[in-house]
């Protein structure tokens, strides 16, 4: 096992892979292959990071010190069975996925998590963003360390089961409150109101959160248990009786919280 990692390579080429590959490179690492199950899309990945596409995944193991796997949660057994007999390190890059389901392909693997949303469209600031790291021995766990320290200073161990809360407490953050705004969104054109109306409200409340404990933070009519305008909101969503229950059972958890 080369414990001084160089060269990387990549199995999937989605917004995960595309965003750590470039800045691995940027970094000073060598990308040396690309696969993907679409062929076009390892290319066009490899050719942004100067590396090589490969048709089998096989290709892989080919003078690399390190594989991230960066697909699907529900493809990365499969795709690490298919790498073949590999001596470096595997890691894959999911929150929710246990570490040991590398065990059985290979001898050195861990697990190198990235707390950030990617799109390719959207810059990240590595910087910022936290890793997550998991290992099958120290060694393997000092090696991608030193790797994802070359990312961010934001460089944090968990094994799987702190992961796995960590990752439902960044759902709840994130793919919630996002569907929180969608829904925003639709009662706003429904009622031919700008969404941009929300903006500084949104900037506001992301701000206070950052500055404080969010539990002192929450306003609202929940939390002032007024229950008449409660009433007059859900009335209100009667021709969206789904957004109507979501209303009210948040306002009920609102309302438990500050009995």
């Amino acid at each position: 096992m080369q414990t001084s990692i160089k060269n990387v390579a990549f199995a999937g080429s989605g917004n995960v892979a595309w965003h750590l590959a470039l800045e691995l490179k940027l970094k000073g690492y060598h990308i040396s292959h690309v696969w993907s199950r679409e062929y076009t899309n390892a290319d066009e990945l490899a050719k942004s990071c100067g590396s090589v596409a490969c048709a089998d995944i096989a290709g892989l193991r080919e003078g690399s010190d390190l594989i991230i796997i960066a697909v699907a949660d529900d493809a990365i057994n499969d795709v690490a069975r298919s790498i073949g007999k590999f001596d470096g390190i595997v890691v894959h890059t999911a929150g929710s996925v246990a570490m040991d389901i590398l065990k059985h392909s290979f001898e050195h693997y861990g697990v190198l998590y990235p707390l950030q949303t990617f799109s390719k469209e959207t810059a990240v600031h590595f910087a910022d963003v936290p890793f997550l790291l998991e290992a099958s021995s120290p060694e393997v766990l000092k090696a991608i360390n030193q790797v994802a320290l070359k990312l961010s200073p934001r460089v944090y161990d968990a094994d799987s089961q702190k992961r796995m809360l960590l990752h439902i407490a960044a759902v709840f953050a994130s793919n919630y409150s996002n569907l929180m705004y969608v829904i925003s969104n639709e009662i706003l054109n429904n009622s031919n109101l700008p969404p941009d109306i929300m903006y500084p409200l949104i900037q506001e409340t992301a701000q206070k959160i950052m500055k404080g404990d969010p539990l002192k933070m929450q306003t609202g009519p929940a939390r002032r248990h007024d229950d008449t305008t409660i009433e007059k909101h859900i009335a209100a969503l009667a021709s969206m009786p789904e957004y109507a229950d979501l209303y009210r059972l948040l306002a009920n958890l609102i309302s438990k919280k500050y009995k």
